[in-house]
């Protein structure tokens, strides 16, 4: 099925009939997946509520593990791993430390290394030989840096006609934050000679291509702080990866949380930005890891009770003391893939192995509305207009003890349109992520109005996202 929301088609449908006071600073979704947690798409609720659906470990051991001297204290994911399409390859760069080139003062005592593998799971670290620093040269560093290459953040290049390379990537070199090219994944140059950010930023700094605005978005640390520490989340943006506004704080823990954010890797599904915050506890020096979204990017939505997206491993196991997530999922058919890297002991300890896991989340079931009690939820959306041909699908979880998901259409005075109440509605009795919605038989493109906001109801239900789609001609 193909989208068929014109841009601006949905600017009209989210931009008229509001007046809530933070029009000036939310965007309007012009994409789906529809995100049911997005405000920019939801006018209401009523007996149903959001819930996170943590990361499922998809074993109790590492995929990949310290193998050789050059590794340090293990493999750790400030770091990519992307699907290379063009080559069918899974690529991965992982970062390493090296202790004794730390505490030296020694060149490179971080450095990034390469893998590559055939299906996600089983993987290869390759001989590159171009990195000389090692006294090993068939080493699977990459080459980039003069001193240290400190964490990175890869993409394949979004628009080939604007930067050169098939791949991008941020990472932090001395002097600060560069951007920099490559065609293979193996070796990078540098786009400019001078930073992109000339400061440094101590934790894995990723980037976040927005295609509809086409911009660059950097999250980093600020430079200003009001404690005695700078773990925030701060956030800068570019249309050309060369010029960059002054970076500015967005995330910084409430009341109820520990005093610390290490950082935040980003990645977009739909017209959302999706964060996953990496929650530092000091004391104990133990991370786990909550999710966040965001219309734009600067400002942020979390379930109020900040439940774990990412938990830490039992007491003895491998990633017991902490957790941190590449900087966005592979989607694999209805599958997301989130690689992490896991610590057994806390950050405070130094001579802590690293390694590098898998977990796992059913496609786009990251944020939900379900019922908050025993009756019926429900969920209004926004005005949208319809065209004569869409189809309504939903993604959505449907209890096998008498669940069931129902819809509506309404007008924009919140009458419900003749012919699409709730009881035409073709119940959806049955999981999916693309349960297509029809009353008696017809598609939302008959519905008699141009405008229509859609009402759920949920019933032993869970919801996650709505799409709007024409069939696929034979």
């Amino acid at each position: 099925m193909k989208h068929r929301f014109a841009i601006a088609a949905v600017i009209c449908l989210f931009g008229l009939n509001t007046t809530r006071s933070d029009d000036s600073y939310r965007v309007q979704a012009v994409k789906g997946p529809y995100f049911l947690c997005d405000e920019r798409v939801t006018e209401d609720r009523w007996l149903s509520e959001r819930f996170i659906v943590p990361l499922q470990k998809h074993s109790d051991e590492p995929l990949i593990v310290k193998e050789h001297e050059w590794e340090g204290s293990g493999p750790y994911l400030n770091g990519s791993v992307l699907h290379d399409p063009e080559a069918s390859l899974y690529r991965m760069w992982y970062s390493v430390w090296n202790s004794h080139n730390y505490f030296n003062k020694l060149p490179f005592s971080y450095n990034v290394c390469y893998a590559e593998s055939d299906d996600g799971i089983h993987w290869r670290k390759p001989a590159l030989g171009v990195f000389k620093g090692e006294p090993n040269p068939k080493n699977n560093c990459i080459r980039l840096g003069t001193d240290k290459t400190q964490a990175i953040d890869v993409c394949i290049n979004p628009r080939p006609d604007k930067y050169p390379g098939q791949f991008l990537a941020i990472h932090n070199q001395k002097g600060g934050v560069f951007a920099s090219t490559s065609e293979n994944g193996k070796t990078f140059t540098f786009l400019d000679e001078t930073p992109e950010i000339a400061y440094h930023s101590d934790t894995h700094n990723n980037f976040a291509y927005d295609e509809v605005r086409d911009r660059w978005l950097l999250f980093c640390r600020p430079r200003a702080y009001a404690g005695d520490h700078k773990r925030r989340v701060s956030m800068q943006t570019s249309s050309d990866l060369k010029n960059w506004t002054h970076e500015r704080t967005i995330l910084v823990p409430t009341e109820t949380e520990p005093p610390e954010f290490y950082g935040m890797t980003v990645f977009r599904r739909g017209d959302l930005f999706w964060g996953i915050i990496k929650v530092y506890d000091r004391g104990p020096g133990f991370m786990h890891g909550e999710i966040a979204w965001s219309s734009d990017g600067e400002h942020w939505n979390q379930i109020p009770t900040h439940p774990v997206f990412l938990e830490r491993g039992p007491s003895g196991s491998w990633d017991h003391g902490m957790v941190i997530t590449a900087d966005e999922p592979v989607v694999v058919e209805n599958e997301m893939r989130f690689y992490y890297s896991g610590a057994k002991a806390s950050h405070h300890e130094t001579r802590n192995q690293h390694a590098i896991g898998l977990a796992t989340a059913q496609r786009d079931r990251l944020v939900g509305l379900r019922p908050s009690g025993d009756k019926s939820g429900y969920v209004l959306t926004r005005p949208f207009p319809r065209q004569q041909d869409d189809d309504l699908t939903v993604n959505a979880i449907i209890s096998k003890n008498n669940g069931v998901l129902r819809a509506e259409l309404r007008d924009d005075g919140n009458h419900v349109l003749e012919g699409f109440a709730l009881e035409d509605c073709d119940a959806v009795t049955t999981s999916g992520y693309a349960k297509r919605i029809t009353w008696k038989g017809r598609i939302l493109g008959k519905a008699p109005l141009s405008e229509v906001r859609i009402r759920f109801e949920l019933t032993s239900a869970q919801l996650f996202t709505f799409d709007i789609a024409k069939p696929v001609s034979n």
